[in-house]
């Protein structure tokens, strides 16, 4: 009888140092992982938010030198109708065929429609950049607008692989095509690429 109680209490000592286990010696309370992860990725959140600012002084000091007057969407996107269109606006899971031209901050035309084919897309069902599911929703058929887009709603740390790099700005003029010059629903896109 003696052996079963001496091996109860070693048990049950046990039990109470693994419960004590889970306590800072200091008696201070251990922080969940939700916690240390915050803390983890706070520098890379800082980081982000500094790269952010960067180009968005860029994008601004590039819009003043222009002197474009445009509205800052809550994404970060910088939009300026210059034609309204007519009709109603584009929602989602609506088909969109764009005209654009596609620029660098420096000014530089990199592709344009004429070259590589209109954009035709189905708004936020498809691939196509962030920015232009944006705009296509604040715009109407026959629409013209100018775009200042910050890199994490174009082609992001990347780049597209080609001649835009990662981490940079791009500006797009685009227009929506009217319903009489809409395409065909069989018609299929060309690939995305320039010829050089």
């Amino acid at each position: 009888m003696r052996k079963y109680l001496i091996v109860i209490t070693i048990v049950l000592v046990l039990f109470s140092l693994a419960a004590c286990g889970d306590q800072k010696a200091t008696g201070s309370v251990v922080t969940s992982s939700e916690e240390v992860k915050e803390d983890k990725d706070a520098p890379y959140v800082e980081g982000n938010k500094n790269i952010m600012r960067r180009e968005n002084e860029e994008m601004q000091m590039f819009i003043r030198r222009y002197g474009w007057t445009m509205q800052r969407t809550p994404t970060g996107l910088y939009v300026e109708v210059l034609e309204s269109g007519d009709g109603e606006l584009f929602k989602e899971n609506d088909r969109v065929a764009m005209a654009y031209k596609t620029f660098l901050l420096s000014g530089e035309q990199i592709y344009s429609s004429d070259s590589s084919g209109v954009k035709v897309f189905m708004v936020n069902r498809s691939e196509e950049i962030d920015a232009l599911h944006e705009a296509a929703q604040m715009l109407r058929p026959g629409a013209k607008a100018r775009l200042v887009i910050p890199s994490y709603l174009a082609y992001g740390v990347a780049g597209d692989g080609d001649r835009i790099q990662g981490l940079q700005p791009i500006v797009m003029e685009v227009r929506v095509l009217e319903k009489d010059e809409k395409l065909p629903e069989n018609y299929i896109p060309k690939p995305y690429s320039v010829s050089k």
